[in-house]
């Protein structure tokens, strides 16, 4: 499926989701982040190659080994967990990657950032409204 698509397809692709989306491998090593402005939160740089727990805060430490053992073992499949910021509700949630033989590959993390979603749903709701009071022009 991929094979016609570049590497640079590839990374535009990720880049442009709306969500911070992060991969890391069978190792727990950091292999790939998309863009710095889709993030939640800045990161520090080069952290690609790292442990995954180098780009987590110390007091979420314990709940991330829980969520890769899950993950890893196959306990699980996904695991998640809200952020409450005073500005910001972002849902953290951690995927399992497997191969069809159900092998671990690692894990995608992705954030969704509700409160960018709400403003944009805001700024947005009378863009494409219509008015289903009245049935459509017919179309002959």
């Amino acid at each position: 499926m991929f094979e016609n698509m570049s590497k640079e397809q590839l990374e535009a692709i990720f880049d442009a989701l709306p969500m911070e989306f992060i991969f890391v491998d069978d190792q727990e090593r950091l292999q790939y982040a998309n863009k710095g402005e889709k993030r939640s939160r800045p990161s520090p740089p080069n952290l690609m190659g790292n442990n995954v727990r180098a780009c987590h805060q110390p007091e979420s430490l314990p709940m991330l080994e829980e969520f890769v053992k899950n993950l890893k073992t196959g306990k699980k499949d996904e695991e998640n967990f809200w952020i409450i910021m005073p500005d910001r509700k972002i849902l953290n949630r951690f995927l399992a990657v497997r191969d069809k033989s159900g092998k671990y590959l690692g894990m995608v993390e992705y954030l969704l950032d509700f409160k960018a979603m709400e403003e944009l749903a805001e700024a947005k709701k009378d863009a494409h409204k219509r008015d289903y009071s009245t049935p459509p022009a017919s179309q002959t």
